[in-house]
């Protein structure tokens, strides 16, 4: 029979209301940081940094919106860039890409992309010109808040940039984006048929600086057909599946729902380990003990008989402590009328009880 057991101790209700108090703090949180930024936002479309889909104003979608409006086509690619055509008449253009990984299929597919004469705008900090080049331009976090962009087919113009981020150019680099000191913050350089433009700034491509480069945006992004836009490594993707047309705010409000869940099924479900009894567990009732006693009788069939046995027993566990003595009994715990029946020799009915009483004193201790 499985004894009766509380549902959690003390010690675990202070556990619980711990948990239960942290689950609603991150969850208070999150709410809050919601719908402080759903202000700040102003209705716009939040998600990665440079990605066309994103109204914010770290987002590219003005750009987008612009090429647009001049009746450029544009396309979102979802997927891996090896998994789709790259027609050479087209630009390709990767915004802020740098925690973002090339599979050698897709550096390949670039590579062709290019050489057969494709035009390749890449803003911002990247790996990607480091896969396509044996002799790549060196990113620098060392920045400018403008620079003229001096291209031979157009008219130089002031660019506003961002102040984070230049190049170290190398002999076969052209450099089209150089600020007052200096700084060379983009550059081109011919691959094959095809150019690739690099500019370590990727704020001009941004909606808040759109307003005020958007002629040089659209410039060096220099549309001959559709515009392909890479958004496979902002994180969105065919394959998706519904969790991926979530917000990223909503998706981290529901992750850091489901672990608050967590805890609080942890607080309020039953402890780990074994059950606590309702009661306490009391040493064996005194039936066991006449039981034991009982059965030594039927086996010896003496009173005297079995007050030996149990007089040897306790003496051989007081051999233990060091003597068999009436002070080695009394330091082992054992009340006086056991320390006389020990040391006596009578076989009366209270002889066999104190004997028997003695001897589970010694056995709880282990002696």
């Amino acid at each position: 029979m499985i004894p009766p057991s509380t549902t959690i101790t003390d010690e675990g209700r202070r556990l619980r209301r711990i948990l239960l108090w942290v689950g609603a703090g991150i969850v208070g949180l999150n709410i809050l940081v919601w719908f402080v930024s759903s202000f700040a936002a102003e209705g716009a479309t939040a998600g990665p940094t440079g990605s066309s889909y994103v109204t914010t104003p770290r987002g590219s979608a003005a750009l987008a919106g612009t090429l647009e409006r001049l009746e450029v086509p544009v396309s979102r690619l979802r997927v891996p860039l090896d998994e789709v055509p790259l027609p050479p008449s087209d630009t390709l253009v990767v915004i802020d890409g740098e925690d973002t990984a090339y599979g050698p299929s897709e550096v390949e597919a670039i590579t062709r992309f290019l050489t057969g004469g494709g035009h390749l705008l890449v803003a911002g900090r990247s790996q990607l010109v480091g896969l396509l080049l044996e002799d790549p331009p060196q990113w620098r976090a060392a920045g400018a808040s403008e620079a003229d962009l001096s291209l031979p087919e157009a008219t130089s113009m002031p660019v506003a940039l961002g102040g984070f981020g230049s190049l170290e150019a190398r002999p076969a680099d052209e450099a089209i984006l150089v600020a007052g000191d200096g700084l060379v913050v983009g550059v081109r350089r011919a691959v094959g048929d095809g150019t690739l433009i690099w500019v370590a700034d990727s704020h001009p491509f941004h909606n808040i600086a759109l307003s005020d480069s958007a002629p040089a945006a659209v410039i060096l992004t220099d549309p001959a057909g559709t515009v392909l836009f890479d958004e496979f490594r902002h994180g969105y993707q065919e394959s998706g599946g519904v969790w991926s047309v979530i917000p990223p705010s909503w998706r981290t409000m529901l992750l850091l729902g489901a672990a608050a869940l967590v805890f609080g099924l942890v607080a309020y479900g039953r402890r780990f380990g074994p059950p606590y009894d309702t009661q306490r567990r009391l040493p064996p009732g005194r039936q066991a003990y006449l039981d034991a006693v009982a059965g030594i009788l039927q086996r010896s069939g003496s009173r005297r008989t079995a007050a030996q046995i149990l007089r040897e027993e306790v003496e051989r566990r007081l051999a233990r402590r060091g003597s068999v003595d009436e002070t080695t009994a009394l330091e082992a715990g054992l009340d006086p009328a056991s320390v006389s029946a020990i040391f006596g020799e009578d076989d009366e009915r209270n002889d066999l009880i104190a004997l028997d009483r003695a001897l589970a004193t010694l056995t709880r201790q282990k002696g």
